[in-house]
């Protein structure tokens, strides 16, 4: 019996034609005409249901459809260390790459002092190519709040229910932001269905949906706001549809012109939920390594690029602070201590990230992503490292990269 994303796929296969000016691989539609067909009641859903790629954690670039761009201005990248003058030794450097490319690494960056003490590409890593951070991606709203903080329109303690009209008048309306933005929000943490579960299944609908605003707010209510931590999908969405009405603009503007234009950054791109749509905040802005090293740096030096004062001032210190949910996550950065073997993002869940053993520095923070991508940022140390990576590879031990750093000074 054929399917019916076969059925679909055929359909759609039909009315594909070259009218976008963009190849897309076969048996993938031209986007542009299955918008246009009248059948669906969502047809970007199904053109994505329909186009899924090979790996849907690493989609292909025809799959990012449509580009959310946050403009940057593209300027120079950070200074490297001259040969000689590098914080640590070659041989040693050469070591942690080694360490690093062993572990299905594709690009490692340190900086140290402001200067870069290694860059290495392996694999698909290239330093100018646009690069999915998976839930690194989920530090950037929290910093983004930041603006919307400190200009005044709204209050870490707000209800969201101030911003968001759909709820003023239900129990979902009185989490606060700080509940969202520090993954205490009380919503439900849906079942992974897979693909082949269509109807029910909550995330599928949150990645794939061409609305995304309605599908955040099918979310439920499963514990009181501020009593568990949780790293709800829907979190980060509503946070940024907060920050969006609080402040008037697209969270994608905000971005290019308060920060990415500001830091020299190249383009960068979340994804529209569908065309001129709203951009999708809680996974995969793609952006290129250099420019997560450059982001990576922003927050290191507590917002300051240059000598300018871009982030508002105390802003990541408040990022840094420990929630009273997790004592290891402040508002979008997860923090290095108190030590855990294996640290959990899910409150009764068993640990998905390991440390083989505390980090030396007690400052360490981090954002971080699917396949052990992570941002270290060290500030007593002024020290950033960016590793990005395809797989959670089993020998991997968050706590190594850091630490042999440290030691071999």
């Amino acid at each position: 019996m054929t399917s019916l994303k076969t059925v679909i796929a055929i359909l759609m296969l039909s009315m594909a034609s070259p009218a976008s000016g963009q190849v897309f691989p076969p048996a993938v539609a031209d986007p542009n005409i299955a918008l246009e067909e009248p059948i669906y009641s969502d047809p970007v859903f199904w053109w994505r249901m329909t186009s899924t790629p090979d790996n849907v954690f690493e989609p292909d670039p025809y799959f990012y459809w449509p580009n959310a761009v946050i403009a940057g201005s593209g300027g120079d990248f950070l200074l490297a260390a001259a040969p000689g003058e590098t914080e640590l030794p070659t041989d040693k450097l050469d070591a942690l790459a080694d360490w690093a490319e062993a572990r299905d690494t594709y690009a490692l960056i340190i900086v140290q002092n402001g200067k870069v003490q290694l860059e290495r590409y392996w694999q698909q890593g290239e330093p100018d190519i646009l690069t999915n951070g998976r839930a690194i991606t989920r530090s950037v709203t929290p910093m983004v709040l930041g603006f919307a903080v400190a200009d005044g329109v709204l209050d870490l303690d707000d209800p969201i229910g101030e911003y968001i009209a759909e709820w003023q008048n239900d129990p979902r309306g009185a989490i606060t932001v700080r509940h969202l933005a520090q993954n205490a929000s009380g919503l439900e943490v849906a079942p992974s269905l897979g693909l082949e579960q269509i109807y029910g299944n909550k995330d599928l609908c949150l990645v794939y949906c061409g609305d995304v605003v309605r599908a955040a707010l099918a979310y439920e209510k499963t514990n009181e706001p501020g009593t568990k931590f949780e790293v709800a999908q829907e979190n980060m969405q509503l946070l940024a549809l907060v920050i969006e009405r609080a402040m008037g603009e697209p969270i994608q503007k905000i971005l290019s012109d308060r920060v990415w234009r500001k830091i020299g950054a190249e383009d960068a791109a979340f994804q529209f939920d569908r065309p001129d749509g709203v951009a999708r905040v809680m996974c995969c802005m793609r952006a290129t390594p250099r420019d997560w090293a450059r982001f990576g740096t922003l927050m290191l030096t507590g917002g300051k690029w240059n000598g300018e004062q871009v982030l508002p001032k105390g802003w990541v210190d408040t990022m840094a602070t420990p929630s009273s949910a997790n004592p290891r996550f402040g508002i979008g950065l997860w923090l290095g201590t108190p030590y855990i073997a294996m640290r959990t993002y899910f409150e009764d869940d068993p640990g998905v990230i390991p440390h083989s053993e505390p980090f030396i520095a007690d400052d360490v923070r981090m954002m971080e992503g699917g396949g052990f991508r992570v941002v270290f940022m060290v500030p007593s140390e002024d020290l950033m490292i960016l590793r990005l990576g395809n797989s959670q590879h089993p020998d991997w031990d968050h706590a190594y990269l850091v630490n042999a750093y440290l030691r071999g000074k």
